[in-house]
């Protein structure tokens, strides 16, 4: 029976540090593997303690694997990242006309202003922008916390990271994302111009965001051992 608790405990470790990895199964399994055997060894003289205590946090652990080795990723040039923003906005766009077709459809029914405060505020300001921008928050904030790409990222191969290659935060993944915002958006350009000009100093192709979060955006190779 204790066998078995200490074995579900060192499973439950591992997954949560295989959680903290945004790399394919393929590529974790072996890393894990052998991971796995190194704390069930450190912990058979250990006197039982949690793994979290031998072996370190999950988060930590997750770090030094991390850059420990070679995931087959490149920091991710300029123009591939432009081009993701371009396929994600147009999706964006994309739903802008959708619900811009449902706003017409909705005027047939002659649905009054809403009030609120005394200042009439237009249905579709309710039921077509607010979507939208939540969508925005979506699309962009959650996605890259929860899969660390989007679907423009994706399509070319690109994956948004810790400066130590591990999974972002949801902070980082807000910080980073801001600009990306309605009534922001404008400021997207030179976020990304800045990120540019400074790109010789820092040594990094971060937009400014990125560089305040602590995140990088990188290129998976297509060929990964």
């Amino acid at each position: 029976m204790e066998i078995k608790k200490t074995s579900n405990s060192i499973l439950g470790y591992i997954k949560s540090i295989s959680k903290l990895l945004p790399y394919s199964e393929s590529q974790k399994a072996p890393v894990l593997l052998e991971l796995q055997e190194d704390v069930r060894i450190a912990m058979e003289s250990s006197d039982k303690r949690p793994p979290s205590v031998v072996f370190g946090v999950p988060t930590e652990v997750a770090r030094n694997i991390s850059i420990s080795y070679d995931w087959g990723t490149t920091p991710a040039r300029w123009t591939i990242r432009v081009l993701a923003s371009i396929i994600d906005f147009s999706i964006i766009i994309g739903l802008f006309v959708f619900f811009g077709f449902t706003r017409i459809i909705l005027s047939d029914f002659q649905l009054d202003a809403l009030k609120w405060h005394d200042l009439n505020i237009p249905f579709g300001f309710f039921f077509i922008s607010i979507p939208i921008f939540g969508f925005i928050l979506v699309y962009f904030i959650v996605c890259e916390y929860v899969y660390s790409t989007t679907i423009g990222k994706k399509i070319l191969g690109l994956l948004v990271v810790d400066e130590s290659g591990i999974k972002i935060t949801w902070t980082q993944s807000f910080i980073r994302n801001i600009t990306k915002v309605p009534f922001l958006t404008s400021f997207l350009p030179f976020d990304f111009f800045l990120g540019i000009l400074s790109e010789k100093t820092r040594g990094r192709q971060q937009r400014v965001l990125d560089f305040i979060a602590g995140t990088i955006v990188v290129k998976q190779s297509k060929n990964i051992r």
